[in-house]
């Protein structure tokens, strides 16, 4: 029984440090179609950058999550919060990952919820060519993962370097003019000894992430990122944290309970 019970002290001791959240995005509503309330990043702590118009700005969609919309190729939209100087450094020292839940659209749905159907869908998928997740640490790395649409209006994502096939059933495009059709797909991208790589819930393993440049900033943006592009998507959620390495602790636990369990033997 004693060595039962100094087993489990040994354990309980070393138990890792939990993640620590760096952002975070929640639209508070289901990923479904249907569903309105998301809410707004900016009462997030998420400051939205760019010109709002008819045809370029971040509203509430009608499937489940906050929808960005540009149709300018003028100016951007997105929603944009800094990294703390803190994170910063666990980010660039450490571990890290990255998760976000999204559509990416066919439809330009203007500031008064009307606008034009398959804008963004084939023959015109070219259109759908600015919106991305961008994480960014300076002097470290950034990733600019932007969405994309073949022309059997599946998505793709480019990081610059290399493009990853994210669906391949076809016509995989989220709709709101007319019937609607929410296709929500989650995205991870995860730092590992240095290594970043990019995994979606369609069970896609899609292998290393290429970095995008050099980094200057310290951030996190999501969206419309270029002016000289146009793109849609809806965004239920964006979470980004960093991943604690085992504590010597913990280390020094498992190590003890192993030679117990060996001298048991």
């Amino acid at each position: 029984m004693k060595i039962q019970l100094i087993i489990v002290a040994l354990a309980t001791s070393s138990l890792p440090m939990s993640a620590a959240t760096v952002v975070n995005y929640s639209a508070g509503v289901a990923p479904t179609t249907g569903t309105t309330g998301a809410s707004d990043p900016v009462t997030q702590g998420w400051s939205a950058n760019g010109g709002a118009t008819a045809f370029s700005h971040g509203l509430d969609s009608s499937n489940g999550g906050w929808r960005i919309t540009d149709g300018t190729t003028q100016q951007p939209y997105f929603y944009q919060q800094a990294i703390s100087v803190s994170d910063a450094a666990a980010m660039a020292a450490g571990d890290w990952s990255a998760t976000w839940t999204m559509t990416v659209n066919a439809d330009a749905v203007n500031s008064g919820g009307g606008g034009v159907d398959e804008y963004y869908a084939s023959p015109n998928n070219g259109r759908q060519n600015n919106n991305a997740m961008w994480i960014e640490v300076s002097s470290s790395f950034r990733y600019i993962l932007t969405y994309n649409v073949d022309a059997n209006n599946d998505i793709q994502i480019t990081d610059g370097t290399n493009t990853f096939q994210i669906s391949t059933a076809n016509n995989q495009l989220s709709q709101e003019i007319g019937a609607s059709f929410a296709n929500h797909v989650t995205y991870t991208l995860s730092s590992s000894g240095g290594v970043v790589s990019l995994s979606d819930s369609l069970n896609g393993l899609h292998g290393v992430v290429a970095t995008s440049g050099a980094a200057t900033q310290d951030r996190v943006l999501w969206g419309a990122t270029s002016s000289g592009g146009q793109g849609s998507t809806t965004w239920n959620s964006v979470n980004v944290q960093t991943v604690p390495e085992p504590t010597s602790s913990m280390l020094l636990g498992m190590a003890g309970v192993l030679l117990i369990l060996r001298r048991k033997k």
